[in-house]
């Protein structure tokens, strides 16, 4: 009889060698790629570190999974084991997918704009990772190679960090590092969270290794250097985990050659190295959950690097979810919305704090924003995914006996890792490489559940039923197909926001609009994002702009149409890319500002339209209000400029920006010592808001009674000693008093929040000079104060800890220093 040509040839007696070196060459990438991804980074692409990490891990795993799927094709035969906890992550993709196809802004939802941690697209990645990862199950050897890899990385890793310390930031910067708070790994929590994952699996280990002197300098190494860098980021909860685990693994260790004997799996004896390190471990936790606010300031000061992100707190997270389930509790708002969920739901309080206009893009915790962006049953999908997890722990490690102690140690380490970087997403939205990681041990703990379990899952065999063999050439040519065809929009996506990057960074060290434009086009060309849209009309903006301001007899009526027009027509683009973007519609607004209501009919009311918008999807943020004002103000409607800035006040009582604004108008209209007695009446009420005295500062400078303006500028830097304005109009005010020196004593202070700003920096060259002339502010606030950044890796502040229960550090504040003490402030995310 013929053979059956879509059954693979199979030998009986030895298995296949292509199947085999197939299955090998798989394990080598997965091997090399997970092994290099700590410390893995790309000089000269200046796209987000995390995006650089996640693309390196599609594509190996792409190749790692078609090698696998033809190694399958080649044997023929298939052990089909599927853990209950990875069916409950699959579950939870499947409906998270469902979630981004109904939230009305699905590519948001499924990619991002960099493939961000919330997407879909990275969490089926995760699964993927999880999946690829059986095919450790069997090879001991394979396993051992891969956490020698990941080893050798850790110690890169610390090594890079240590020498960074020691030199400065500058030192190993490669044109990307420039911060002493950035890692190679993400984020300084991110290094931190990495640090204490060394620390756990390296005391599990040093019990094992032989007693040789380099096998003890190296663990010495990787545990006191990831202390000290525990210490410098101060991360509390990896602290209370150390801290436990380190006291349990001491109880143990001193229990184990006595009335323990001979329960444990494991005989060696305990070594008196390893008992140190872990009283080490454990004793410094215990110093930082106990004190480490004064810990933590000892190291900061020694080290010079204050590190502080900032999260929405667990009530502001739940308040948030509770809204959102009021509207959709099934799906709620999709994945990796959840800024578009803080912006429409976050309490008016927060107006009161430096975080009032800050986009946070994730909760409390990535386990608690999953309620509000996949809604309740997304959210408990995960959490069975997590619970599974810890019942696969107990039954692999408690309920089976194993014989083999390799594959016993194996999985202690790859379970207590997995369980490690998933509880921290119970408090913390971890980075990339830590999810990666996260997936990565899981799918290990898997393959030691697989290989301890050889009686579970299903034989698929096509020589005990030849009909299996159409169908596995069918399933691998859509695994090639489907895989091949994500890399393929994967690589357009990443290359479209490596050229964006690169072409931001080119256009601030002098690329012309132009060849900018052309290179955001090519951006906008491979993936269609907002982004990109939005900053072509950006540039267009800057043009009009530049064409506003040259000589009227040179003013070119045709440029400045056709230019605009282009603008009004990106800008409606990148509205109907992302609706939910509250920036659109002003960055329309902007270029509606630009025509006259006169020449325009019904101009002014489109524009009006857009700021309604803008705080339709905004409501509790005022910074719209004052855009309308100033709006309002330049087309002559004072009446709707004071409107608008007295609902602004409202929201924000401090809002310097609103009062400045309301302040000149005062003046314009030849109130202002009606506004003083008001504005004196509400400081009796509000002693404590810097803001009023900031704005009585103005309306007295504007009678020239100077003295009196200058304490009200000085008690508003009493009450707050990090507002820039206050101490700019103070330095305006020493100059006018002739202070040249006090002055310029405020306007270097300011210097400090304000590195970009062109006009501060010339009227300090002014005063030095002695050429100072009186700037002129208009309606808008010269300066901006610098407390918060917003980056990629988070929401860092250079301040104490906020005073306010909407919003919360991750990481211990430190006891406050005094001035003299010399701390460098951190601009990280």
């Amino acid at each position: 009889m013929e053979q059956n040509i879509f059954s693979p040839r199979l030998n009986k007696v030895d298995s296949d060698g292509l199947s085999n070196s197939l299955q090998s060459f798989a394990q080598g990438v997965l091997i090399l790629l997970f092994g290099l991804l700590p410390i893995f980074f790309i000089p000269g692409v200046y796209t987000a570190l995390g995006f650089t990490k996640s693309y390196a891990v599609a594509l190996g795993v792409f190749v790692a999974l078609v090698a696998l799927s033809l190694s399958i094709l080649r044997s023929g035969s298939l052990r089909l084991v599927v853990p209950p906890a990875l069916a409950f992550f699959w579950a939870f993709v499947v409906f998270a997918l469902a979630s981004a196809l109904l939230s009305g802004d699905t590519t948001d939802a499924v990619f991002g704009n960099v493939l961000e941690v919330h997407t879909v697209g990275f969490m089926a990645l995760m699964g993927l990772v999880m999946m690829v990862s059986l095919a450790f199950t069997g090879s001991k050897a394979a396993v051992s190679r891969l956490f020698t890899a990941l080893g050798i990385s850790a110690i890169l890793l610390q090594v890079f960090h240590v020498l960074r310390l020691m030199f400065g930031p500058e030192f190993l910067a490669f044109q990307i590092f420039n911060s002493p708070t950035i890692s190679l790994i993400g984020s300084f929590n991110d290094l931190a969270i990495f640090s204490g994952l060394i620390v756990l699996v390296t005391l599990i280990v040093l019990q094992q290794m032989p007693a040789r002197i380099w096998g003890q300098v190296v663990a010495g190494f990787l545990i006191l250097s990831s202390l000290l860098f525990l210490a410098i980021v101060n991360f509390y909860s990896i602290w209370v985990i150390l801290g436990f685990i380190s006291l349990l693994m001491a109880l143990y260790l001193i229990s184990k050659d006595t009335w323990l004997k001979g329960a444990s799996v494991d005989a060696s004896p305990v070594s008196r190295f390893g008992l140190s390190m872990v009283g080490i471990v454990c004793l410094v936790s215990a110093l930082f959950v106990i004190s480490g606010d004064f810990a933590g300031g000892v190291v900061n000061r020694a080290t010079g690097i204050n590190y502080l992100e900032i999260r929405p707190s667990v009530s502001a997270t739940l308040d948030v979810t509770k809204a959102v389930m009021g509207e959709d509790a099934l799906f709620g708002v999709g994945p990796n919305r959840f800024e578009d969920a803080w912006r429409e739901y976050k309490n008016p309080v927060i107006n009161q704090t430096l975080f009032w206009n800050t986009s946070f893009s994730a909760g409390s915790g990535y386990v608690p924003t999953l309620f509000v962006t996949t809604g309740i049953v997304g959210g408990l999908l995960f959490v069975f995914f997590l619970l599974a997890l810890v019942y696969a722990a107990y039954k692999t490690l408690f309920a089976t006996k194993i014989q083999d102690y390799g594959w016993y140690l194996v999985g202690t380490v790859s379970f207590l890792s997995a369980l490690y970087l998933w509880a921290i997403t119970l408090v913390y939205v971890p980075g990339t490489t830590i999810f990666v990681l996260a997936a990565l041990m899981t799918g290990v703990a898997f393959a030691v559940y697989v290989t301890v379990t050889p009686q579970a899952g299903v034989l698929i065999n096509v020589t005990t039923n030849r009909q299996y063999g159409l169908l596995l050439i069918a399933a691998v040519l859509v695994v090639i197909i489907t895989s091949t065809l994500s890399v393929i929009g994967l690589t357009k996506q990443y290359v479209a926001n490596a050229t964006y990057a690169d072409t931001v960074r080119a256009f601030q060290t002098g690329t012309t609009l132009a060849e900018t434009d052309e290179a955001l086009l090519r951006s906008q060309e491979l993936n269609n994002q907002d982004i990109f849209v939005a900053e072509r009309a950006s540039l267009r903006l800057a043009e009009l702009n530049r064409l506003s301001s040259v000589p009227a007899e040179e003013f070119d009526e045709q440029r400045f149409a056709a230019v605009l027009a282009e603008g009004v027509g990106l800008a409606e683009l990148a509205i109907s890319l992302d609706s939910t973007n509250p920036n659109n519609y002003i960055l329309l607004s902007n270029f509606y500002a630009l025509l006259d209501p006169a020449q325009f009919e019904g101009i002014q009311e489109r524009n009006l339209a857009l700021y309604a918008r803008a705080r339709e999807l905004d409501p509790a943020n005022p910074i719209y209000l004052v855009q309308q004002a100033q709006y309002q103000a330049r087309v002559g409607d004072l009446a709707g400029t004071r409107s608008s800035l007295t609902e602004a006040i409202t929201l924000k009582n401090n809002y310097t920006d609103a009062l400045f604004l309301l302040s000149q108008l005062d003046i314009q209209e030849g109130k202002t010592e009606d506004a003083i007695a008001v504005t004196r009446s509400i400081i009796a009420l509000e002693p404590n808001n810097p803001s009023r005295y900031f704005q009585l500062g103005v309306l007295l400078a504007t009678t020239n009674n100077l003295p009196a303006a200058a304490t009200a500028f000085e008690t508003a830097i009493a009450l707050d000693t990090d507002y820039a304005n206050a101490r700019y109009f103070l330095a305006l005010t020493y100059l006018d008093l002739e202070r040249p020196e006090d002055a310029l004593a405020q306007l270097k202070i300011v210097e400090v929040s304000n590195q970009d700003n062109v006009a501060l920096k010339a009227l300090i060259g002014e005063v030095e000079s002695g050429n100072y002339a009186r700037p002129d502010s208009g309606f808008e606030v010269p300066v901006q104060n610098g407390e918060v950044v917003n980056q990629e890796e988070g929401v860092t502040t250079s301040t104490e800890a906020p005073d306010t229960s909407l919003v919360s550090p991750v990481n211990r504040p430190v006891e406050e220093t005094t001035p003299t003490e010399n701390t460098e402030e951190s601009t990280t995310e």
